[in-house]
């Protein structure tokens, strides 16, 4: 009797970690719809077999009962650690999906070296220089967060642009400033020494936009675009810098197609949201955010753009080293300036050496064309490594990675569906390349750099429309005669 009962126990438990396990596969979507409906039913039937040998009038010998019973706790175990491990992804694909900060801000009042200013306090019979013409979002909540600390307005005059903001300020023309540190560099390279001659009496931060993560899923087998933005920082990727790398990756899942769009970093577009005569090159559109650099490109060339993904220098190491490396095909041999040797062929590279080889440009024939080359042959060995069976199912640590070192608004049902595209019927993706071309051209007039006049990449109409025509044909789901 004590032994039936511990057999109808085991069914009874083994049936809920059943429901809830069935439960979650199919709410996660985990596993492609046939693999999961084979495991479901394989698990269902040793339910059932066992519960009928439990329930049937003759007695089961004891033997066969305890076999049973460790297999129902095995599967049961399996179940169970299956779950967790699963949901460590989802969760953290959704605290990926979930980061509000995207694109935060760091503002701060500086002075000069010698200011008799001490602290934010002093500033309250202060005329404070800011930039409001050109970053009207960032200073007005910065005006805000002032409020809110202080109980007063604060005295600001507009200035117009940083570049006269920082000039005024070294020239004595206004004791204090309001700084977007994402163009501290850029006054360091104007103005000798500005940094060196300056302080911050405080800093702080203010959110980017919000609405970058509220963008609609694409329909299940439908090509996107996603654009890769790297920029030239380590650490912190809510943090807003130059777009250094400007990809664009263009999948069309039916087909089996990804096309890779490089756009130079110099080539000269005119910023979004910022107006008519708002030209400037492309790296500095991601200064304003990855959505102002989103925008520009899509006008740019006349696309539309689904996800973004925002990496790092850092992210490109520590994800190869997670792949145990990635093989690149390397047209010419050379060596970079920090004294790696790439030989002519197919390079095994771990995470350093890739690093090396997307960022050199001194010892390559076009520069920076070239170096924009050598980053796509990169990507695609990173997406052939990713898209390996092995790979996929090393999801967790892959995501894992991500979320220190990416923000994406891809959501998981999209990257879920990928996966499962990629098990359920392994494709040999064709992946190709392309490059937007143009002409190096003196003396163009910075937006960001009022009165400065600087050597930027002005595209060829001829490519601006190839890249488009490319990018639409490579998402074109229909076969054409």
């Amino acid at each position: 009797m004590f032994k039936s009962l511990i057999s109808k126990i085991t069914i009874f438990l083994a049936a809920i970690v059943y429901i809830v396990f069935f439960y979650f596969l199919n709410k996660y979507n985990i596993l492609p719809i046939r693999y999961r409906f084979i495991l479901l039913g394989l698990i269902l039937l040793i339910l059932l077999i066992f519960t009928l040998l439990i329930f049937k009038r003759k007695k089961t010998g004891k033997p066969v009962k305890a076999f049973f019973i460790i297999i129902l706790f095995l599967i049961s175990i399996f179940e169970g650690l299956f779950m967790s491990y699963a949901n460590t992804s989802i969760q953290t694909v959704e605290k990926i999906n979930q980061k509000k900060d995207v694109d935060k801000t760091k503002m701060s009042f500086v002075v000069l070296k010698d200011s008799p200013l001490e602290s934010v306090a002093d500033l309250e019979e202060t005329q404070v220089g800011i930039a409001k013409k050109m970053d009207g979002e960032n200073i007005k909540e910065s005006l805000k967060k002032y409020k809110e600390k202080t109980d007063e307005d604060l005295n600001a005059e507009d200035l117009g642009d940083y570049l006269t903001l920082g000039q005024s300020l070294i020239n004595g023309n206004v004791q204090a400033i309001l700084l977007n540190e994402n163009f501290r560099q850029l006054l360091d390279d104007t103005i000798g020494g500005f940094s060196d001659q300056t302080r911050v009496l405080k800093s702080f931060s203010v959110k980017g936009n919000d609405k970058l993560n509220q963008n609609k899923e694409v329909e299940k087998d439908q090509s996107f675009n996603v654009y890769i933005s790297g920029i030239d920082t380590y650490g912190d990727l809510s943090t807003v810098s130059r777009s250094d790398v400007n990809l664009i990756v263009s999948v069309n899942p039916k087909k089996g197609k990804i096309l890779i769009t490089t756009i130079p970093r110099d080539t000269y577009v005119n910023i979004a949201g910022l107006g008519d005569y708002a030209n400037d090159k492309l790296t500095h559109a991601g200064l304003f955010g990855v959505d102002t650099s989103i925008k520009t490109l899509e006008n740019f060339l006349d696309i539309n753009i689904d996800y973004y993904a925002k990496v790092n220098f850092s992210t490109l190491t520590q994800l190869i080293d997670l792949l145990n490396g990635v093989d690149v095909e390397n047209p010419v041999a050379f060596e970079t300036n920090d004294g790696k040797y790439f030989p002519q062929g197919t390079v095994h590279m771990d995470g350093e050496m890739a690093l090396s080889f997307s960022r050199e440009r001194y010892h390559l024939a076009e520069g920076d064309f070239d170096r924009g080359k050598n980053q796509v042959r990169v990507m695609i060995g990173i997406i052939k490594k990713l898209l390996s069976t092995e790979t996929l199912l090393n999801f967790n640590s892959i995501a894992e990675v991500a979320l220190d070192s990416v923000n994406t608004n891809m959501p998981y049902d999209k990257m879920i569906e990928m996966v499962n595209g990629q098990i359920d019927k392994p494709k040999e993706w064709k992946i190709k390349s392309q490059a937007l071309r143009g002409q190096g051209e003196p003396g163009l007039p910075s937006y960001l750099m009022p009165g400065s006049e600087l050597y930027m990449m002005r595209a060829d109409e001829e490519s601006i429309d190839q890249i488009h025509d490319g990018i639409l044909k490579n998402n074109k789901n229909k076969i054409e005669n």
